[in-house]
């Protein structure tokens, strides 16, 4: 329910792109947002960490300065910055256990392979 939310929040966001510079409404850029926090809280902080310390580890050390690099400074900081607080705010609204495992699709959907 949460991952279908989510795409359906970017495909919203993606339909509402316009201009030169490819940029979504600040309504859909939120509810994004919003969307994502909701399904990274929906796990327990270690199996998030999980997934951040493997990507973290095929990451080239050099490669947050080089993507800096590429934009305006003082913007990548505060965009640092506000990732810091979502982080604070879906940190704060984590579940300590996982939910029930999903369960198999109805039997009148078919099978993605047959």
């Amino acid at each position: 329910k949460l991952l279908s939310a989510a795409a359906a929040a970017h495909h919203k966001a993606i339909g509402s792109v316009s201009g030169a510079n490819g940029v979504t409404s600040k309504a859909d850029w939120e509810a994004v947002n919003a969307a994502l926090g909701r399904v990274i809280a929906s796990v327990p902080e270690a199996t998030v960490m999980d997934v951040y310390n493997s990507v973290s580890d095929i990451t080239d050390p050099g490669v947050p300065a080089y993507l800096k690099s590429l934009v305006n400074g003082a913007d990548a900081e505060k965009a640092y910055a506000a990732f810091l607080e979502f982080k604070d705010v879906v940190k704060k609204n984590q579940v300590s256990s996982p939910g029930p495992a999903a369960t198999a699709a109805p039997a009148k959907y078919s099978a993605i392979d047959g």
